[in-house]
């Protein structure tokens, strides 16, 4: 009977729609003005959309990478100065990811394992510098038993769990201009069959898994460090177990922040650069979305940016350029993020933090 089509998956579609009354609702009593309601709801739609492609769109027998962000979609607190890709795999298949290195900063690829209500854990992980790199190529094969050697055909073999659900592939780039990213194609190992049509079991699966998803990416201002919105204008250190055990790698490190500035108010960071290959400062709203940086200079690596005489980086976060370091683009708002991140350093930068009015820079 048409009244018992598609049960289960009416009925975590109804969940879907729930949930997203239910973050609307958040958003809308979070949001101190109606910019902040308006790029929270814009928020919403873009997690949608992102949760969309993460959950219903997915392949595991014929995976792709693809971006996670786009040229207008920067949620769920990135890197602006990079790119993050992903790939749904399934544990119990294998796959080759062939690339070519590029010259950018940092590339690290990330198994996370989980599948359907498990969280997610980090199941396996490769840097740029555990990378078996041949004339700039390289070739890995990830699966949970050891191939034979004919099936490796020299590859790097990268075991992962039995459960393994996806692989996120970070780049940090230092300067665009001069860097080439790396190129990346995976492939699954063996025979890939056509398709069965779509089941209801399935479909109810996926809608219930982004939805979840939906609700993760929505809130992250109430889960990570969520103390900062009540102590204004300071930085501290966010360990990985802060941020999600698979939302981060060994080799990533941060402090986070908040600013809250009347529209005349510039926030300072002073620090010695960290003593490592790579680190940048970024700028996000109060949903952890980033300000708008292909349009605004709201983010700077150190290859951006000299210490001064004093061997010192000041970086100066406000609505307008007042002189007291270098500049971070907040577009008038009056509070957000600030996200400092740093890669192989285990030890945190001594950073300073001050208010500096139009009038009063400080004393330096």
């Amino acid at each position: 009977m048409e009244s018992a089509w598609a049960s289960k998956a009416l009925e975590s579609w109804a969940f879907v729609q729930k949930i997203l009354a239910d973050i609307t609702e958040s958003v809308r009593s979070d949001a101190e003005n109606e910019r902040e309601l308006l790029e929270g709801l814009r928020v919403v739609a873009r997690v949608t959309a992102l949760c969309s492609e993460l959950s219903v769109d997915a392949d595991p027998d014929a995976p792709w990478f693809f971006d996670m962000c786009t040229p207008a979609r920067m949620i769920g607190g990135p890197n602006p100065d990079g790119g993050y890709y992903l790939a749904m795999i399934r544990g119990d298949r294998a796959y080759r990811v062939s690339g070519r290195r590029g010259t950018t900063a940092y590339l690290g690829l990330q198994v996370l394992a989980g599948i359907g209500m498990t969280p997610r854990r980090m199941g396996a992980y490769v840097s740029d510098r555990d990378l078996e790199i041949d004339e700039g190529r390289f070739d890995l094969v990830f699966s949970s038993a050891e191939p034979p050697a004919e099936v490796l055909d020299g590859a790097q073999w990268i075991p992962m769990p039995e459960d393994a659900s996806s692989i996120v592939v970070r780049e940090y780039v230092g300067d665009a201009a001069t860097e080439q990213p790396a190129i990346l194609d995976i492939q699954p190992l063996g025979e890939v069959a056509p398709p069965p049509p779509v089941s209801d079991a399935e479909l109810a699966e996926q809608f219930t898994s982004m939805a979840w998803t939906i609700v993760k990416l929505s809130t992250l201002h109430r889960t990570i460090k969520p103390e900062l919105l009540t102590e204004l204008n300071t930085m501290v250190t966010a360990a990985a177990a802060d941020l999600g055990a698979a939302d981060t790698t060994p080799d990533n490190l941060y402090m986070i922040g908040t600013f809250a500035l009347d529209l005349h108010e510039t926030l300072v960071l002073e620090f010695a650069p960290p003593d490592t290959r790579y680190w940048n400062v970024t700028l996000e709203n109060i949903w952890h979305e980033c300000l708008e940086p292909r349009r605004r200079h709201s983010s700077v690596t150190n290859r951006g940016i000299e210490p001064g005489a004093d061997g010192l980086i000041r970086i100066a976060i406000g609505a307008d350029d007042l002189g007291h370091g270098h500049w971070l683009d907040t577009g008038g708002r009056h509070r957000g993020f600030v996200i400092l991140r740093w890669l192989d350093n285990p030890e945190p930068p001594d950073v300073q933090v001050s208010v500096c009015g139009a009038q009063s820079p400080a004393d330096r």
